[in-house]
């Protein structure tokens, strides 16, 4: 289907480009169509930019809901052990983390604020997706609401630290990052 070859010539192009090194002509090349036929999907390249953005963000959050499964099983903290390493692996292979982070980090100036409303929704909705496994008491100790918060916001620090040390320092630096760091977040939590 050329709308999914398009979003997915996109992704590619923006997570390695950015907004302004990629043109809707160079992603019509890479699909095989012509640049006018964009159109027949998008009203411009700024729709197209935030619909993958939207896309990603849901591709994550979906993500994270699968980490209540494992927690349900009881495996908390390796559940939190894998959701971060995830984004270390993901980020090399997956264009959408990258974008996803780039976007975050270094948005288009026009489109400052369509993106801090959808990363504000990503952000409020990722603290309530992963917040449900903080709150679950564990079976062999009080775990009071006030811990649980405190660990959780220690918890999303760390994760947001993790996206920064991916984008600055690259994947392999970031994997040091972690395991140098997991010890104290496994503790706190």
């Amino acid at each position: 289907m050329t709308l999914e070859r398009i979003k997915q010539a996109s992704l590619m192009l923006f997570s390695i480009h950015g907004f302004d090194g990629t043109s809707l002509q160079t992603i019509a090349q890479q699909v095989g169509i012509q640049k006018p036929s964009i159109y027949t999907y998008f009203t411009s390249k700024d729709a197209l930019y935030l619909e993958l953005l939207h896309d990603s963000l849901t591709q994550e959050l979906d993500f994270a809901c699968q980490l209540t499964k494992i927690r349900s099983d009881g495996a908390f903290k390796e559940a939190l052990f894998q959701f971060l390493s995830s984004f270390i692996d993901r980020y090399k292979s997956e264009p959408s983390i990258s974008y996803m982070l780039k976007t975050f980090l270094y948005p288009p100036q026009h489109l400052q604020a369509p993106i801090q409303d959808l990363r504000n929704h990503y952000i409020d909705e990722l603290e309530r997706i992963l917040f449900t496994m903080f709150s679950k008491e564990p079976a062999d100790q009080e775990f009071y609401i006030s811990v649980a918060e405190s660990s959780f916001a220690f918890f999303m620090v760390h994760l947001q630290g993790l996206w920064v040390e991916l984008l600055r320092s690259g994947a392999e630096r970031a994997y040091v990052r972690l395991q140098r760091t997991w010890p104290l977040v496994s503790a706190s939590v």
